[in-house]
């Protein structure tokens, strides 16, 4: 794997990891078969949606983040846009990105201290 593979793949874990609930045995309610495949679950799409401004935010074309998660461009401009809907009106989305954008300033300081 190279680096851009483990940038978008340690995106995916801070998506998840931000938008998921912890199990009882300590899994996460959401797994990355699920960002990846087609599933439709409200709490999913929410994480795509996510996934997709921190890879977007990230510097990486959409293409890319298409690539990456199996859908088309017009997929994920759509995502784009459902985000911005959810930015508006969903606090457990605004809270999720809240985090997962403090976790990827702190993994950037960490990567800059090095």
């Amino acid at each position: 794997m190279n680096n851009k593979e483990s940038e978008l793949y340690r995106l995916l874990d801070i998506a998840i990891q931000c938008c998921a609930t912890t199990n009882k045995d300590g899994s996460y309610s959401i797994t990355k078969e699920d960002i990846l495949g087609k599933t439709r679950v409200e709490n999913v799409v929410m994480t795509r949606c996510v996934l997709i401004c921190l890879i977007l935010h990230s510097g990486y074309s959409v293409t890319t983040a298409a690539k990456f998660l199996n859908r088309t461009i017009p997929a994920i401009r759509y995502l784009e846009k459902l985000s911005d809907n959810l930015f508006k009106t969903s606090r457990a989305y605004r809270i999720a990105m809240a985090e997962a954008t403090i976790e990827v300033e702190k993994d950037k300081e960490e990567e800059n201290k090095k």
